[in-house]
């Protein structure tokens, strides 16, 4: 079955309502169980707010210090199309409460993925 990832964002200046970032946290949970509980949930991380543009030789901070949203996690879903999988994270807390949101995409390459379809998929077979 595909694979897909969402990477969750949220505004940088987002301050919680009272009560909310803990009540958030425990029906996470919840959606997290469920989704593990039906096979579909493949991985799930946080990621520090800290982090390095590697690019041509250079390091900077980043990606950009003026950046209204910043990547805060990640969740590996399996599902049997886009559609679905945009569906499952629909259902996550932050975008049920608007709070933030997810860029879902299929995973196309892995680290088993053959040489020559890395190649083909950049047009360079």
């Amino acid at each position: 079955m595909p694979k897909f990832v969402g990477l969750m964002t949220f505004p940088q200046d987002a301050e919680p309502a009272e009560g909310s970032a803990e009540s958030g946290i425990e029906r996470y949970f919840a959606w997290q169980e469920e989704l593990r509980a039906s096979g579909k949930l493949i991985a799930a991380a946080g990621l520090d707010s800290e982090s390095r543009v590697v690019r041509a030789g250079t390091i900077t901070d980043g990606p950009f210090t003026e950046a209204s949203e910043i990547v805060a996690g990640y969740l590996v879903v399996e599902a049997a199309d886009l559609d679905e999988a945009a569906k499952l994270f629909e259902t996550h807390p932050i975008a049920v409460d608007g709070a933030g949101m997810f860029v879902v995409s299929e995973i196309v390459l892995d680290l088993d993925t053959p040489r020559e379809e890395h190649l083909s998929r950049f047009g360079l077979s």
